[in-house]
């Protein structure tokens, strides 16, 4: 039997009409960094010391070659390499490397394996995210106890975070484009490998991150978002 569920979300950020603590913005000192040492979204723009992370320099900013529009994204780096390989064999060579779930897969299952290939800084936004990133660095406060961001729109507001919560800030406010949908199935598996498939058509419209965009504007939303589970 088909079923249909929509919700229609509005994500909150909170005004300037909050009463409550205020926190303030960064130094010039610190804005200044942005876009030198660090990335114009606050990442350290260097790579490590042994250069298995590279340095970030600028991201893809060009559809790969033969892309058109409608088309599935083509893999940038389709001729890479496998590094090296992580099975339950050597797994303890990279434990340092791998998250708990990553060691009881390759524990319980002798098929599970690893292909490592080199690592890429591919990540890019348009150059409008940037500029408001900065002019949000030097601007942007949280509210309210931390429940609340205001004096930001477009970029991140804290691309040196100082809190936890400002990382959340971060996380909630970045840069997804103006418009989505997406046609996504989620495949719920039990340990003997049965699963129902629950299908979902999804709408975004992420306004917060809209050229021409004005906290007035906002109305105190982030984005909105209807969805519409199609099976079972």
């Amino acid at each position: 039997m088909r079923t249909h569920a929509f919700c229609w979300i509005i994500t909150l950020v909170l005004g300037t009409c909050l009463a409550g603590q205020s926190l303030a913005a960064l130094s010039a000192d610190e804005v200044a960094r942005l876009g030198k040492d660090l990335t114009p979204l606050g990442a350290e723009k260097a790579g490590n010391a042994d250069g298995t992370i590279p340095a970030w320099e600028g991201g893809i900013t060009t559809p790969p070659a033969g892309y058109k529009v409608g088309d599935h994204h083509p893999d940038p780096y389709a001729g890479d390499k496998v590094l090296f390989t992580i099975t339950a064999a050597n797994m303890d060579q990279y434990k340092d490397k791998l998250t708990v779930g990553h060691l009881e897969m390759l524990k319980a299952y002798d098929t599970f394996k690893m292909n490592i290939y080199p690592t890429h800084r591919s990540a890019a936004s348009p150059q409008r995210i940037y500029d408001a990133t900065k002019t949000s660095a030097a601007n942007a406060e949280l509210v309210n106890g931390g429940d609340g961001v205001v004096k930001t729109v477009n970029g991140i507001p804290f691309p040196i975070p100082k809190s936890g919560i400002e990382v959340l800030w971060n996380h909630l406010l970045r840069y997804r484009g103006d418009i989505a949908s997406r046609k996504i199935a989620q495949a719920p598996m039990t340990r003997g490998g049965s699963y129902t498939l629950v299908k979902f058509e999804d709408e975004f419209n992420l306004i917060y991150s809209q050229e021409g965009m004005t906290e007035e504007k906002l109305r105190n939303r982030i984005l909105l978002f209807k969805q519409e589970v199609t099976a079972p």
